[in-house]
């Protein structure tokens, strides 16, 4: 029998070096750990709610489960979730704010059903998660958080294109998630070779919104001409040579 110890280091370190990955890549304006953890925390808790959504709406139709009763489940209620933890915060103000609050919720989500399919399968299971599911749960929080972030800059503008704008990033995950789950479920070997090239063309997606939103930093060297630092605990921006954060004291 599997260590049980083993079984949980292999389900929880998919998401570690992923949600460390996005925070690294936010690199002009960090946001506040506990903001972070508190968008984690209830994406992992919104994993039984759609454990419920999915049993009562249970559609057993090929094709139009995944898409319905699994994809619109799961990312409506990552969507929710960024939404009441993160979206109002005087903290995201920026489009990369949204990716790195996505991928927090959408890896919560996936760290606790990692769990409940590791646990149940093995370290097989264990090592496919790792290379599938979970990075491709990361690269559908990624993009949708992409959209929420141009949306929450949209309403910072006055412009009247922030719910198109959620409502496009939430449609394209769907897709991508509907077609990633319908393919690995009802299409054998061929289905395992279109999932893969998925993940792949989310992670193409995924990586391009950071570049973007990047590029849109308003604390980016090339618009401010200076490198600036911010502290990790609170986000507060502080000088290049400041050894302690002026806002919460943390050091540096």
């Amino acid at each position: 029998m599997t260590n049980p110890l083993l079984l949980l280091a292999l389900a929880v370190a998919p998401a570690a070096v992923l949600l460390k990955y996005i925070l690294i890549r936010d690199k002009y304006g960090h946001e506040p750990l506990k903001l972070v953890a508190k968008t984690f925390f209830l994406g992992s808790l919104s994993t039984l709610a759609a454990i419920v959504l999915e049993f009562v709406f249970n559609i057993q139709v090929p094709f139009v489960r995944q898409f319905v009763s699994v994809a619109v489940i799961e990312e409506g209620l990552k969507l929710l979730v960024v939404w009441f933890a993160a979206y109002r915060s005087p903290h995201f103000n920026e489009v990369m704010d949204g990716i790195v609050y996505g991928v927090a919720a959408s890896l919560g989500f996936a760290t606790v059903e990692n769990i409940l399919y590791v646990f149940s399968g093995g370290v097989g299971t264990a090592i496919l998660r790792a290379f599938l599911s979970v990075p491709s749960h990361a690269a559908y929080g990624g993009i949708m958080g992409y959209y929420l972030g141009l949306a929450k800059s949209s309403r910072q503008q006055g412009t009247n294109k922030e719910a198109p704008l959620i409502a496009k990033g939430f449609l394209i995950v769907v897709a991508l998630h509907g077609a990633f789950d319908a393919s690995l479920e009802n299409l054998g070997l061929l289905g395992i070779v279109l999932a893969v090239a998925i993940e792949i063309v989310s992670w193409l997606l995924f990586l391009r919104s950071i570049r973007d939103a990047l590029s849109r930093s308003p604390w980016s060297e090339e618009k401010q001409g200076t490198p600036f630092r911010f502290c990790v605990n609170c986000g507060t921006r502080v000088e290049p040579n400041a050894r302690f954060c002026v806002n919460c004291g943390q050091r540096l």
